[in-house]
């Protein structure tokens, strides 16, 4: 490759400006002087793209082989048998050029000899997997994606995952939870939940993070709701493990780590649940599945026996089966009152309590003109007003029964779903 032309000036504005003070600039002077400014960086550019591409890694055989000085060439193939020979054949000829001369240049050329013969004699016991390629293989050393599969990388786009994952008994699937205690990614049981993994849906990406033999943090993505739903509807589940004494590994219970607590409630406009909430419909749930909420249900202050819960307490947990399952809230079809909390407009109320609906006392006022004769009524003969005889009278009554099973505000209809 030509070198770049060089910006050469062909014109000095300064002598001619000193020199005519009064009279501008000359234009096709001016003009000409940028045409060279252009056209130097033209060269310039154009020398650069015959080396690199525009993501600024090196083309494609813009250094070849036979391109590297001599040293290079033997670091890179020690092996070369003419690289050798050239370097003997180099060093013979400065020993007999030198043959003439002082003592010194001899030794000098006897001493380049005696190296370039050791370095032949090594060439053989060199790995040379421990080198880079030689000539013919340097093409891929622009490309990002030959250099990660050198290095045993995956692609950026993850395309090329498979057979890259960390491995585990069994292959790359993790039949048991507690048992992925290597850090490094797993794809974990995608044929049902695996044993001790997080509630729910089955199929993990699993990532662990570990200390040591007891220290560990593991991470599960659930990649098949993944596919299913969509990103937005993915919730990971997180888990630490500990020392219970002894030296004995021991876990914290699965729990979820999207931006909604444990235990709250949300209303969505469907009828499935999203991931990481179950619908709040009163039912028993596993507590070794849903460890998390039960615990939060333990230390709600909101708990009571199932006894209690179905005398009216349907807003509460319950402690269902004393063993292994305890039941949630029950918000199906049901208005939400605020907890009263002291402040006395909804005195005596338990938190969770159910409420049953009520209309306020309160009276009509009836306005009744009075009928000459003393009738009040149209009729003229009697009737429910005939003893009155004032301009107007105040009373109660019973009129027509009117409206329909419950008394309600205007609603609309939602699901209410429990976060666990």
């Amino acid at each position: 490759m030509a070198d770049p032309s060089p910006y050469v000036v062909s014109y000095n504005f300064s002598d001619f400006q000193s020199n005519n003070p009064m009279t501008p600039l000359p234009a096709p002077k001016l003009d000409n002087e940028l045409a060279n400014i252009a056209a130097a960086i033209a060269t310039a550019e154009a020398a650069i793209r015959d080396v690199r591409d525009s993501d600024g890694t090196l083309k494609n055989g813009s250094v070849t082989f036979d391109s590297l000085a001599l040293a290079v060439q033997l670091m890179l193939d020690p092996s070369n048998a003419t690289l050798v020979a050239n370097a003997v054949a180099t060093a013979q000829a400065a020993q007999a050029a030198a043959s003439g001369s002082a003592s010194v240049a001899a030794a000098s050329a006897a001493n380049a000899l005696t190296q370039a013969i050791n370095a032949a004699a090594s060439a053989s016991n060199v790995n040379l997997t421990l080198f880079l390629p030689k000539a013919g293989n340097l093409a891929g050393i622009g490309s990002p994606d030959t250099a990660r599969a050198n290095l045993n990388a995956a692609k950026v786009d993850g395309s090329d995952m498979v057979g890259r994952l960390a491995p585990h008994i069994g292959g790359y699937t993790v039949v048991d939870f507690n048992a992925a205690t290597t850090s490094g990614w797993y794809a974990a049981d995608t044929t049902g939940p695996a044993i001790n993994g997080p509630p729910g849906s089955s199929g993990w990406l699993l990532q662990v993070v570990s200390f040591s033999a007891i220290w560990n943090m593991q991470i599960a993505y659930p990649v098949l709701t993944l596919a299913a739903t969509g990103a937005s509807a993915v919730t990971p589940y997180r888990r630490f493990s500990f020392d219970s004494g002894g030296g004995v590994i021991a876990w914290t219970a699965w729990e979820s780590t999207g931006p909604v607590p444990v235990g709250s409630t949300i209303w969505i406009n469907g009828t499935t649940a999203p991931p990481g909430f179950v619908k709040e419909n009163g039912a028993l749930l596993s507590r070794a599945q849903f460890p998390a909420l039960f615990a939060y249900a333990n230390a709600s202050g909101n708990i009571v026996s199932e006894a209690s819960w179905f005398a009216g307490n349907s807003g509460a947990f319950s402690t269902g089966d004393l063993a292994t399952a305890f039941r949630i809230p029950d918000s199906r079809g049901e208005f939400i009152r605020g907890y009263d909390d002291g402040r006395g407009v909804d005195s005596g109320r338990v938190l969770g309590a159910h409420q049953a609906d009520l209309l306020r006392d309160h009276t009509h006022t009836l306005s009744v003109p009075t009928i000459a004769g003393g009738n009040n009524n149209n009729g003229g003969g009697g009737g429910a007003f005939a003893a009155m005889s004032s301009t107007t009278s105040t009373g109660t009554t019973s009129g027509a029964s009117i409206g329909g099973a419950e008394t309600r505000p205007r609603n609309n209809a939602k699901l209410a779903c429990i976060k666990f």
